[in-house]
């Protein structure tokens, strides 16, 4: 399940590089190979909105910075699962221990137990980030899924984006 949820995430940096692309003016563009190239996502998501911000009308620009915000969040999680030390123990048969690889004398208060409820809840989380990509680059090519709005609509809808997009109007 914890590999199920490292996949997931790959579909959160697929949608990163697909935006990239699309605003970098397609998978033939030198643009595109330089993303490629990046080592750091905070390294391609300011790539991502450097782009963004001279090809996006303003109501674009604010839910692509409200998703991209959503997923930074998540990312947190999936460095964890990525990056920290995996353990296990006889006591909790069905858990995965994570514990941070700067824990060198291995304090149990930061070692951190994830069960197969924690794993679906992070892949569902996960899977829904991207979702939320997918349809948002959908919206700038024009996909007939975006009559009237719709798709634009649906996602400032979508609590997690709501709520930045309302913390953002209120701070402007």
């Amino acid at each position: 399940m914890a590999l199920e949820c490292i996949a997931s995430w790959s579909h959160v940096e697929s949608f990163m590089l697909n935006m990239y692309v699309e605003l970098a003016g397609g998978a033939e563009a030198d643009a595109a190979a330089v993303y490629l190239a990046m080592e750091t996502n905070s390294a391609k998501s300011t790539a991502i909105s450097i782009l963004a911000e001279r090809k996006l009308d303003a109501d674009q620009l604010k839910l692509l910075r409200a998703i991209i915000k959503v997923a930074k969040s998540a990312q947190k999680e999936r460095d964890k699962l990525a990056h920290w030390v995996w353990g296990t123990s006889t006591n909790l048969p069905d858990a995965l221990l994570l514990s941070d690889p700067r824990n060198l004398q291995f304090n149990n208060d930061l070692i951190f137990v994830y069960t197969a409820d924690d794993f679906e809840a992070m892949r569902r989380k996960f899977e829904r980030i991207a979702g939320f990509g997918f349809e948002f680059r959908w919206i700038l090519m024009g996909h007939p899924a975006n009559r009237d709005g719709e798709l634009y609509a649906k996602l400032c809808r979508e609590p997690e984006i709501a709520e930045i997009l309302r913390r953002q109007a209120q701070q402007d």
